[in-house]
């Protein structure tokens, strides 16, 4: 009889042992809430009055400059895309075409001469760090001359809430600009050049400012 209360509360004990180890299934944390996105809607457009579609290069333009080169109108030109927007269509058109143009086409050129100093394969970097700022504030304070506007076109936008209520109507201007390649590479290089005749020079670093200058225009 001893034997078998020894049984039973062994096996008493070894259920109650597996139900701690095993515990209640953890319910799945619920989903969070997916955010509903309410696109801005077209209410008219630069055609719009006149029953036209919008400018074949606008899909380009909104893929980046490189895929507005690629078509066949801009071959050979190197092209900026400016964006602006505001409650006035005059004054978004006047503030992409006089303020942002000249502004984004130096921002992405000194952007360029800090990626082409980056990826130039010429040892020592430090060697050229001087030429470096040299030639990226040179690049950021210049007037590029050539530059023309080849394109411009502008949208009439709803915008709503995140809730989904009409919240203020705007006016989106995307300006195409662009300069001959071999126009711009004049100016460019006159640039570099002109920053490298300002440095002292050692072999090794006029080796390395000449790769720099090289590279500049790779895949230009």
């Amino acid at each position: 009889m001893k034997k078998i209360l020894s049984v039973l509360v062994a096996l008493v004990v070894l259920f109650a042992a597996i139900g701690c180890v095993s515990g209640p299934a953890t319910p799945a944390s619920p989903a969070g809430p997916s955010v509903k996105v309410y696109p801005p809607q077209i209410l008219e457009h630069k055609g719009t009055a006149y029953g036209m579609a919008q400018p074949a290069w606008l899909e380009a333009a909104l893929n980046g400059p490189k895929a507005v080169e690629k078509l066949p109108d801009y071959a050979n030109q190197y092209i900026i895309i400016v964006e602006e927007e505001g409650q006035d269509k005059t004054g978004a058109e006047l503030a992409a075409s006089r303020m942002n143009a000249q502004t984004r086409i130096a921002q992405m050129l000194s952007t360029r001469v800090k990626d082409t100093f980056a990826g130039a394969q010429v040892g020592d970097k430090d060697k050229i760090e001087t030429y470096m700022e040299r030639c990226v504030k040179s690049v950021s304070e210049a007037q590029f001359t050539g530059f023309a506007e080849l394109g411009s076109t502008w949208s009439k936008l709803q915008t709503f809430t995140s809730d989904g209520k009409p919240d203020k109507q705007v006016y989106r201007v995307i300006q195409i600009w662009g300069i001959g390649k071999d126009a711009l590479q004049q100016q460019v290089d006159k640039i570099l050049k002109g920053a490298a005749a300002a440095e002292p020079k050692t072999p090794e670093k006029a080796k390395a400012m000449d790769l720099v200058q090289q590279s500049f225009f790779e895949g230009f």
